[in-house]
């Protein structure tokens, strides 16, 4: 994993769940679906939780993102064990061109901004309580399909402004594959300190 600095989003702190399904297409023609669930939050300091379940309710992972001390983990349930990562930080000569390449994209996303061919605005939603802005966004891949066609995946996202997070997201894609994501509960509130740390039962397995 490369040098670079954590984004973090300070004094907006929130708890959410949030449901995922995922239908793929097999070459039979059958479909085969998968339910998740992801309970997702933030506290002030930008501190973010990410705990991933399967549909009976067994958590999967759980992922604890510090942009302050600059480091990922990953937690492992069944085995009870932390991976830690560290991101160095970008030297710099790094950072000056990352801030140089930030201000030319948003140059030309200002002088090119997108036609209704790619995006285009949908009408707000109200989601788990909170006013959303929506958007479809149609990527054209490189990609063929069989009968030669381009391959356009639609994507829809509807976001708080306020919060800068999605609280719905759809993905079509023609080759076979639909992804639906969904906040079913929110809560604007400061999430308990004890969530973001690794529990003392856990093996720790450092990783640079």
């Amino acid at each position: 994993m490369g040098s670079f600095k954590m984004r973090a989003i300070t004094g907006e702190p929130y708890s959410l769940t949030a449901k995922t399904t995922t239908s793929k297409k097999f070459t039979d023609g059958t479909w085969h679906t998968t339910q998740y669930e992801e309970r997702r939050m933030r506290d002030s300091e930008g501190r973010e939780r990410s705990k991933l379940l399967d549909a009976s309710g067994r958590p999967i992972s759980v992922r604890l993102t510090d942009p302050v001390a600059q480091t990922i983990i990953n937690l492992q349930p069944f085995v009870k064990s932390a991976i830690i990562t560290h991101i160095p930080l970008p030297s710099p000569d790094q950072q000056a061109r990352a801030e140089e390449f930030r201000a030319k994209a948003a140059a030309y996303r200002a002088q090119h901004p997108p036609s209704p061919d790619t995006e285009n605005p949908l009408p707000p939603q109200t989601i788990a309580g909170v006013q959303t802005e929506g958007k479809r966004r149609f990527n054209v891949l490189s990609a063929k399909m069989s009968d030669g066609q381009e391959v356009s995946v639609v994507e829809e996202t509807w976001t708080a402004p306020d919060l800068r997070i999605p609280l719905a997201q759809t993905s079509d894609d023609p080759r076979g594959e639909k992804i639906s994501i969904t906040v079913t509960e929110w809560q604007r509130a400061e999430p308990a300190s004890a969530l973001f740390q690794v529990p003392p039962n856990y093996k720790l397995i450092e990783q640079k």
